[in-house]
C-alpha cells in the first residue's frame, strides 16, 4: 500500500516594488500522512509528526507531539482498524493529520471504526492501557467524535510556547 502525505502552507505574500502587499485568508498549515498496515507504522508515524513538527518550528513540544501522535495511532492500528474492507469494497485506511492552530497544535488520528476510546486507568505493572493515560497527561485536552459513514477521528490539543505561537511556520 502506498503512503500518502498531503500538506498545506500558509500561501506566501509578496512585495513587489511600488506594490502594496496583498492581505489573504490563509488557512492553517496541514499535514496528513497515510498510515501503513505494516509493522513499521509508529516508526513511520514518528517520523511524519518529527519531521512537520521541525518544519514549522515547534521544536519545544517535538517530544511531546511525537508521543501523543504515536499514542493515538498505536491505539487506532490495534483497537480501532477493521479487519474488513469499508461498504464501498476499499481497504480500511488510518490517516493521521497535524494542524496548526494561533496558540495550539492539534493532533488528530482517524480510523475506520466506530468503536469508542475508552480512558481506563492502567493496572501498576500492566503493559496496556496506557495510551491515553499518557495522551491525557501530555495534551491540554482530547477527545473524539464520529466521522464519515464509519470512523471515527481522535483528536489532542497541545498547547504552544507563547514564542512559538507568534511565530509563522
Amino acid at each position: 500500500m502506498e503512503n500518502r502525505t498531503h500538506q498545506r502552507q500558509h500561501p506566501s505574500t509578496r512585495c513587489h516594488a511600488g506594490t502594496a502587499p496583498r492581505l489573504a485568508l490563509a488557512a492553517p498549515p496541514f499535514a496528513a500522512h497515510r498510515i501503513s498496515t505494516n509493522t513499521l507504522c509508529l516508526r513511520d508515524a514518528r517520523k511524519f509528526t518529527s519531521d512537520v513538527i521541525r518544519r514549522w518550528n515547534l521544536n519545544p513540544v517535538r517530544e511531546d507531539a511525537v508521543q501523543i501522535a504515536s499514542e493515538l495511532v498505536a491505539n487506532a492500528v490495534r483497537h480501532g482498524k477493521r479487519r474488513t474492507p469499508l461498504p464501498d469494497g476499499s481497504p480500511p485506511v488510518v490517516w493521521l493529520a497535524l494542524t496548526r492552530r494561533p496558540h495550539s497544535l492539534l493532533c488528530v488520528v482517524y480510523d475506520p471504526s466506530r468503536r469508542r476510546p475508552r480512558l481506563t486507568p492502567p493496572a501498576p505493572l500492566a503493559e496496556d492501557h496506557r495510551g491515553l493515560p499518557i495522551v491525557e497527561a501530555l495534551s491540554e485536552g482530547w477527545g473524539w467524535k464520529p466521522s464519515g459513514a464509519t470512523g471515527k477521528a481522535v483528536w489532542a490539543r497541545l498547547a504552544l510556547p507563547p514564542a512559538s505561537a507568534r511565530r509563522k511556520p
